[in-house]
């Protein structure tokens, strides 16, 4: 028997059950929710992107970040965590301070395409703008993970810098880092042995100098290994003298879209538990 009708209708019946359920009935349930606004007097929430942070979330797309952070926090009733007294709690994400509430629906109304993400091999970033408001701090932190974290196991991004020589006055926007993480930007970078040595016969006076001046109550002893090495890993935290290493247009716009993202912040109706 021709089963070639049998097997169209039901391959139409599936595709159309999944168009159906995934599709046309959440966008009528979701598809005309507007920003809340509890009183004329609050901002309505959320706010759309502005300024160079609709372009840092094209940059924040661009670099896969959505494939290990996640933007979405999870209910009080999912995720453990231990408390003082060594009980067992739930409520994980609220308790790192993931954000005040669970996200939902509304929570990405002016998100397109919206940046749930994949898995989470680093944090949650749903409110980092609100976890963490230092834009100083994310551009070390995506010139190179490990000058804030030396464990982090996330890539660096040194081509959203430059590094450039200094005219003048050093840039506002310098990040704020020691030569070890700008010499060579996207490493940690120290000299060989041989290269300290012929440093220090070549400019050791004016290197214990900067140091001296920034630390006036250390000392060292460049007689001895131990004085070397103890100079060495100091001067290797003090900045550059005739280099600076500055965020590119997408190092700021990616900074940008960080800090505005908010969510979970403001009470809603539909996030109650």
């Amino acid at each position: 028997m021709d089963r070639g009708m049998v097997i169209f209708l039901g391959a139409l019946f599936t595709f159309s059950s999944s168009w159906l359920g995934l599709i046309v009935f959440p966008f009528q349930q979701l598809g005309h929710e507007q920003p809340y606004q509890k009183s004329d007097s609050d901002d309505p929430y959320p706010q759309p992107l502005q300024g160079i942070a609709v372009a840092g979330k094209r940059v924040y797309q661009a670099n896969g970040c959505m494939y290990c952070h996640s933007q979405q926090v999870r209910s009080q009733r999912f995720g453990n965590w231990w408390d003082d007294n060594g009980e067992e709690r739930t409520g994980a994400d609220i308790k790192r301070s993931w954000g005040l509430r669970r996200t939902v629906s509304r929570d990405y109304l002016y998100d397109n395409p919206t940046m749930l993400g994949t898995m989470r091999t680093g944090p949650d970033l749903a409110n980092i703008g609100v976890r963490n408001p230092s834009a100083m701090w994310h551009h070390t932190h995506l010139l190179n993970p490990r000058s804030a974290n030396p464990w982090s196991i996330m890539p660096s991004f040194p081509y959203l810098y430059k590094r450039e020589k200094i005219v003048g006055d050093r840039s506002e926007k310098a990040l704020l880092l020691g030569r070890e993480w700008t010499v060579h930007p996207g490493y940690r970078w120290r000299p060989t042995p041989q290269q300290w040595d012929e440093l220090l016969r070549e400019r050791g006076a004016t290197i214990l100098r900067q140091v001296l001046a920034s630390a006036p109550t250390e000392t060292f002893d460049l007689t001895t290994a131990d004085g070397q090495k103890r100079l060495l890993d100091f001067w290797l935290t003090t900045p550059e003298e005739d280099y600076q290493i500055v965020p590119t247009a997408d190092g700021e716009a990616l900074v940008a879209y960080l800090l505005a993202l908010r969510k979970a912040e403001v009470p809603l109706p539909e996030a109650k538990e």
